[in-house]
């Protein structure tokens, strides 16, 4: 999802020499997911399966911190909504933000055995970010 505050991603776990049909990443595990940029993608180091993937049912879809006036609000994953902060939200969430391409990269890596797991690449996991939705209903 393109937004004029990045791409939007998820990535699956699998590590793929070539193109993936659409039945073997819908059978795939979601491992990675936020905000990026495209450089990865314009470089050509990184290609677009599908531009009409179905969103998994399952993914999470945070919520952020935001100062508003002075004060913390919790807001929606868009952040189009907001509302009074929840003293629990406090520490539990972050204000929004996004990893270089590099970092997706390297995490996914990792995750396959490929470099080291660094404790950084957690912000990008799946299990991370739905620990962090607090409103989803609201969303």
């Amino acid at each position: 999802m393109l937004k004029p505050s990045g791409l939007d991603i998820f990535l699956f776990r699998s590590l793929r020499t070539e193109r993936p049909t659409i039945a073997a990443l819908i059978e795939d595990e979601v491992a990675l997911i936020g905000t990026t940029q495209d450089s990865l993608f314009f470089h050509g180091d990184w290609t677009v399966v599908d531009c009409g993937f179905p969103i998994p049912a399952d993914l999470p879809f945070p919520n952020w911190k935001v100062g508003i006036d002075g004060e913390l609000r919790t807001t929606n994953y868009d952040g189009d909504r907001h509302w009074p902060m929840e003293p629990s939200e406090i520490e539990l969430l972050d204000f929004k933000f996004s990893a270089a391409p590099k970092a997706f990269q390297a995490a996914l890596q990792a995750l396959n055995g490929i470099g080291e797991w660094l404790p950084r690449y957690e912000r990008l996991t799946v299990a991370y970010a739905k620990r962090r939705v607090t409103r989803a209903l609201e969303n």
